[in-house]
């Protein structure tokens, strides 16, 4: 390993917080879909050298909180627009709700870990792609569901060029986030 990968590795929960905001980057509108792709891709890994199952679920947690944090900023704007509520209430509501929606992330770290420790970095991929998909569908439903923000949104180009958009019809939204985690 390299003296930077040992370096980011000695603080795992910093790095899982900056790999979080940074997979966030491919959401609309920076739509820096590499930089998204690159930070799952290293999340991944910053989860295969967790000690336990439960170090991992924290490290899912913290790139959960970063991650919804940073995408759901759309939410703090909105309340600007509100006339009977204080716009500062908005910046205070989504770190608080990213809190919740951070179990998600952490919950597929959790599930990964526990079936695919020990194993190659394929098969580790594959079965964390797999427990993404359901963490994803679960966060859809449970407690009147949150279905905003699947980690596919980040691969969808514009409507004239659409991208990975174009699988959808065969994949669905979920899969798809499966196969980009």
């Amino acid at each position: 390993q390299s003296a930077l990968v040992k370096t980011l590795l000695k603080y795992p929960r910093l790095l899982a917080l900056a790999l979080g905001a940074l997979a966030a980057l491919g959401f609309e509108p920076l739509s820096l879909w590499p930089i998204a792709m690159l930070a799952m891709g290293a999340f991944v890994l910053l989860l295969m050298s967790a000690a336990t199952a439960r170090r991992a679920a924290l490290l899912g947690w913290l790139f959960g909180v970063a991650h919804f944090t940073t995408i759901n900023n759309w939410i703090a704007t909105a309340f600007t627009y509100q006339a009977e509520m204080p716009a500062a209430l908005g910046w205070v509501a989504v770190p608080l709700l990213s809190l919740y929606l951070a179990v998600y992330p952490a919950l597929a770290a959790w599930a990964a870990w526990k079936l695919a420790h020990g194993r190659s970095r394929t098969v580790f991929a594959i079965i964390f792609g797999a427990c993404w998909i359901v963490a994803e569908w679960l966060r859809s439903w449970v407690f009147t569901g949150y279905a905003w923000g699947p980690f596919s949104l980040a691969l969808l180009g514009p409507f004239d060029r659409p991208g990975l958009a174009a699988v959808l019809p065969v994949t669905g939204t979920y899969a798809l986030s499966g196969i980009a985690a």
